[in-house]
């Protein structure tokens, strides 16, 4: 009950700094694990973000979601999407919509995981349509429940070739044997953002 009521309190403090924090992007919400062959898992998630105009604060609110499916083993293919809400004027907008497939390189419980990942889409992320390639490493140890993402982003708009850097880290806390909460922090393009997400395993 203790550790529970700890979980609670953690999740709480950084629902409080997402507030604080600012960013215009998919969050990356995704740890090294993959789901196993033929299950499903759903990720619910949200960031907020602080488009500023003119030194004014302009606050957005980005709920995104994450379906992937367990293709063998080791290979899940996702889907990802989300909209901006503009928490003053209530505009909605599309952020964008990004699959990918994730490849598990090493799992081994009271270790560490690593994987790679490649996808596409269209999203604010890359500015329109582009590319993107993950890498995830994260921790299996019970007591170090952390991960960290590096992803390149290559927008296909434009006339020069580019690459923007994102990387994340946080930590993933087990609620039960099938739900996880992601907490998140990461940078885009030189801007820092935070996060939260609901992982549930079916």
């Amino acid at each position: 009950m203790m550790r529970f009521r700890g979980k609670v309190a953690v999740a709480l403090v950084v629902v409080l700094s997402v507030v604080l924090l600012s960013g215009c992007y998919f969050s990356v919400f995704q740890t090294a694990r993959t789901v196993g062959a033929g299950n499903v898992a759903f990720t619910l998630g949200a960031a907020v973000m602080d488009l500023a105009v003119d030194g004014n604060p302009s606050w957005r609110l980005a709920p995104q979601g994450r379906l992937a499916v367990g293709l063998a083993p080791n290979v899940d293919f996702g889907i990802r999407s989300g909209m901006m809400l503009n928490l003053e004027t209530g505009d909605v907008g599309f952020l964008g919509a990004v699959a990918d497939f994730k490849f598990a390189l090493f799992q081994e419980p009271d270790s560490f995981a690593r994987a790679l990942g490649f996808g596409g889409g269209y999203s604010t992320g890359t500015v329109g349509w582009g590319l993107e390639a993950s890498v995830y490493f994260e921790s299996t140890v019970r007591y170090l429940p952390i991960y960290v993402v590096y992803r390149p982003l290559i927008p296909l708009a434009g006339g020069e070739f580019g690459v923007i850097h994102q990387l994340a880290g946080g930590l993933h806390l087990a609620l039960s044997p099938n739900a996880r909460l992601l907490i998140e922090l990461d940078s885009w393009g030189g801007f820092i953002s935070g996060g939260i997400a609901l992982e549930i395993l079916f």
